[in-house]
């Protein structure tokens, strides 16, 4: 299959903390199977740069060396690219189960999935230096490996059990397998019974607008006991009504009492899940 361009991502410039000016530079990033991922569908791609992240091998990478501010081609360069249709349009993906045309992304922390020789998916311990993203065909992806999956007990590298794996990773994976997989996800709760439980989607990211009608919550990560700078906010379906909670000063005057604020949010707007009420049939994850 012939690929198409499908994101194009500009690096470089001048530093936010100083240092040397490096070159401008371009990735254009290339994919045939971008109509059958389900990344693409939610703006993401595997493909784009990320610092310690996997790599998709269905997509290929084409490099554009640019030129720093002081060339006088520089803001040639810069607003050509800026200007393309496919500029800054995906991101790279959170840690999340991926289905690329019937082959299942598996890249979560802590465990291995591999072939041996004879063509057997096995899994194996954590690998400590480095690891790529495991591809699994989709009818190797069975209720059995599943299970292996979830009942796994990573060993750290000095000894003594990852506990985070069966306490945080286990129950994203199996929300995950819900959302990109619900067919395998109900053979696999149908035979193995002990893991059909109410899934906690409380602390995920949504897209706003495939949220029910709620109270929507923002905590700051640096004060959160602190109730002052914490917001509450009315989502109506259209748009969000402050209710109390911390805002930003205006400038038209320095004597006023907030008395209501309305924002209407765009399509990629996201919060994050404060009651597993918010989420529907159609509430779309963005972790």
């Amino acid at each position: 299959m012939e690929k198409e361009i499908i994101c194009v991502n500009m690096y470089g410039g001048k530093g936010l903390f100083g240092g040397k000016e490096q070159p401008l530079n371009v990735d254009i990033i290339f994919c045939g199977k971008y109509k059958e991922c389900s990344y693409y569908k939610n703006n993401k791609c595997l493909a784009v740069r990320s610092f310690g992240g996997g790599h998709c091998k269905h997509g290929s990478i084409q490099n554009v060396m640019g030129y720093t501010s002081r060339a006088r081609k520089h803001y040639e360069f810069k607003s050509k690219w800026q200007k393309h249709e496919k500029y800054n349009t995906l991101d790279y993906p959170s840690t999340k189960l991926g289905l690329i045309d019937n082959e299942v992304v598996f890249p979560y922390p802590h465990i291995q999935i591999k072939k041996n020789e004879s063509g057997d998916v096995i899994i194996e311990g954590p690998a400590f230096f480095g690891s790529s993203i495991p591809f699994v065909d989709y009818e190797k992806f069975t209720p059995k490996l599943i299970n292996k999956i979830c009942k796994f007990r990573p060993q750290a590298m000095m000894g003594g059990e990852i506990i985070s794996y069966q306490k945080e990773t286990v129950p994203l994976f199996l929300a995950h397998l819900k959302e990109v997989l619900p067919d395998r996800y109900k053979e696999f709760i149908s035979e193995y019974k002990d893991f059909e439980t109410d899934i906690n989607y409380v602390g995920r990211k949504a897209l706003l607008k495939t949220v029910s009608p709620s109270f929507v919550h923002y905590e700051s990560r640096n004060y959160p006991s602190i109730n002052g700078i914490n917001e509450k906010w009315y989502w109506d379906g259209e748009v969000l009504t402050y209710e109390k909670g911390y805002v930003s000063s205006f400038n038209i005057t320095g004597d006023y009492k907030v008395k209501e604020i309305k924002i209407e949010p765009s399509d990629k707007s996201t919060i994050k899940i404060s009651s597993n009420e918010q989420v529907t049939k159609d509430t779309v994850f963005v972790d």
